[in-house]
């Protein structure tokens, strides 16, 4: 699907770069164009657009009580999203809920009113300089602590499944935070 766009790019940067005389440095150039082209393919690949644009979760009769554990006193905001989706799973603007508190203590809890029965996943962390995002070492491994639903991620990626629980009456749940 983006060969021909990757064909297209790779055309147009070669020419960029193609010097009348052939050098080490240029090598070195060239040698980064493909890999950087290929993980801009990946990375596009990777955002999928849900079929189904976002719905508000209507209100329901259940609550859910989160208590979050292993916070560093006490600098930050901590953030806090209820999804019931897998398809918007860590999106930043289409959690059914979301909760937003000052870091008082080692732990803090959030309580969740107004919500159907159904699957949902936690997902948490504490924003040690409020910026409003998780900062990562190298755009990879979070700098800040996090965590979700089922104590699940300490040592990779999260799918919404392996996070989700059904929710059929009112429950509470406990998420450690997990720094590196």
């Amino acid at each position: 699907m983006f060969q021909p766009f990757v064909s297209f790019l790779y055309s147009k940067v070669s020419k960029l770069t193609r010097p009348k005389k052939l050098s080490v440095t240029l090598l070195v150039k060239k040698q980064w164009i493909l890999p950087l082209l290929l993980l801009l393919s990946v990375s596009a690949c990777a955002h999928k657009t849900p079929s189904v644009p976002f719905q508000p979760l209507p209100e329901g009769p259940l609550s859910l009580v989160v208590n979050v554990d292993g916070l560093r006193c006490c600098n930050g905001v901590l953030r806090l999203a209820v999804y019931n989706d897998a398809d918007y799973w860590l999106s930043n603007t289409d959690m059914v809920r979301g909760r937003l508190g000052f870091i008082l203590g080692e732990s803090q809890t959030f309580e969740i009113h107004g919500l159907p029965a159904g699957k949902y996943a936690v997902a948490v962390f504490q924003d040690n300089d409020s910026d409003n995002k998780l900062d990562r070492w190298l755009g990879i491994l979070p700098k800040e602590p996090y965590g979700f639903s089922n104590n699940v991620g300490k040592y990779g990626p999260v799918s919404f499944n392996q996070a989700a629980f059904e929710l059929t009456e009112d429950k509470t749940i406990s998420i450690q935070l997990n720094s590196l």
